[in-house]
């Protein structure tokens, strides 16, 4: 199982390729710099940017092997975690980023048995899930820097229908609110149900979606959106 993960130097991402090593998976991150991340024989660093394709291409090819897994852990800067802080971006951090693997894992031109999966963490309020989203997190949608956010990840799904075509698995996990604890049972829901709870941590998620990745889940999430808690 060979697994490529974008983010990985995130705040949820780090726990996710960490714990696919602990699977003994065999493991590509593409970050900006190389020593954020912590060495392993079963782990490749690519330096560059999740936005280049030529860069992106580069951390495909690095071991040999074709990737089983793309997770994408993403999300784009404002300045400090309060909704309301500037918005850095990209503005497209996470679309683009998903049209590149997207095309990329389609590239590979694997046997129809061995089909990839794409797993993109996206937020609870995405789309046709915005009518079970809590109040709160609807309020700061529409009137903090948090909208900037939702837009990229909005336009994921149209990235998704346009470049993975019948070769390519997704699946687009809405997280609720994601906080430091360790691993807990994961609850799904689909995008309209209601019943999550409001919180969820870090670990859990990130720990789900190399799950989902890697196939241990089955094709139970195959081409899904899902609303993931504990």
């Amino acid at each position: 199982m060979h697994l490529l993960m974008l983010g990985a130097n995130g705040r949820t991402g780090v726990f996710g390729y960490k714990y696919a090593l602990d699977q003994g998976y065999t493991v590509t991150v593409l970050v900006r710099k190389a020593e954020a991340i912590d060495p392993h024989e079963n782990l490749t660093i690519i330096e560059g940017s999740c936005l280049l394709e030529t860069d992106m291409k580069r951390a495909f090819d690095a071991t040999g092997l074709p990737v089983d897994g793309v997770l994408i852990f993403l999300n784009a800067r404002r300045n400090g975690q309060n909704p309301w802080g500037k918005f850095l971006g990209p503005a497209r951090l996470v679309a683009d980023t998903t049209s590149i693997a997207a095309k990329l894992l389609r590239s590979q031109q694997l046997q129809p048995e061995h089909k990839p999966r794409l797993v993109v963490m996206s937020a609870l309020g995405v789309r046709e899930s915005y009518a079970v989203t809590p109040y709160i997190i609807r309020f700061m949608m529409n009137y903090s820097n948090l909208d900037k956010s939702y837009d990229d990840h909005n336009a994921v799904r149209d990235e998704i229908e346009e470049n993975c075509g019948d070769e390519v698995d997704w699946t687009l996990p809405l997280p609720v609110g994601l906080i430091y604890g360790g691993e807990k049972p994961v609850r799904t829901f689909g995008p309209t149900e209601s019943g999550a709870s409001l919180l969820m941590t870090i670990v859990s998620c990130a720990n789900w979606m190399v799950d989902v990745a890697s196939g241990k889940e089955g094709n139970r999430f195959r081409n899904q959106m899902v609303i993931v808690s504990n």
